[in-house]
């Protein structure tokens, strides 16, 4: 009889053990609340809501002074280039090793100007806009 109350209690502390383990790997006992994202507000909130009185950006929903103004979405990667018809033109920069070529392409003002041959720049983005 001792031997078998022993078992017992053996069988019924390793199910126990495997309740808690399971409860714990599967979050049963709930003791730590998962965190909810935070709601985005739609865009078409975020544009009719701004208060913006001179041009807002479409892409980036900055203000700014003029539709040439705007910004592009990625910065660090891309380069503005300004058509003509004063529309901007967000491409990637161009993929280069040459330090001296990427320093040109970083600087605000100067990689928008840039027409190095052989590169896919803004230059290359103006020819091809006025069919050179």
């Amino acid at each position: 009889m001792q031997l078998q109350i022993s078992f017992s209690a053996i069988v019924l502390t390793i199910a126990m053990l495997i309740i808690n383990a399971d409860g714990f790997m599967f979050n049963f006992n709930q003791q730590q609340q998962q965190q909810q994202p935070p709601k985005l507000e739609p865009y078409e909130d975020r544009v009719l809501d701004n208060d913006c009185k001179n041009f807002l950006c479409p892409v980036t929903l900055e203000c700014v002074l003029s539709k040439s103004d705007c910004p592009c979405p990625f910065p660090k990667s891309q380069l503005k280039c300004i058509l003509p018809n004063e529309e901007i033109m967000c491409i990637s920069k161009p993929a280069t090793h040459d330090q001296k070529i990427n320093k040109i392409y970083d600087d605000l003002v100067e990689g928008p100007k840039a027409h190095i041959k052989g590169m896919r720049d803004c230059g290359w983005v103006l020819d091809t806009y006025t069919g050179k």
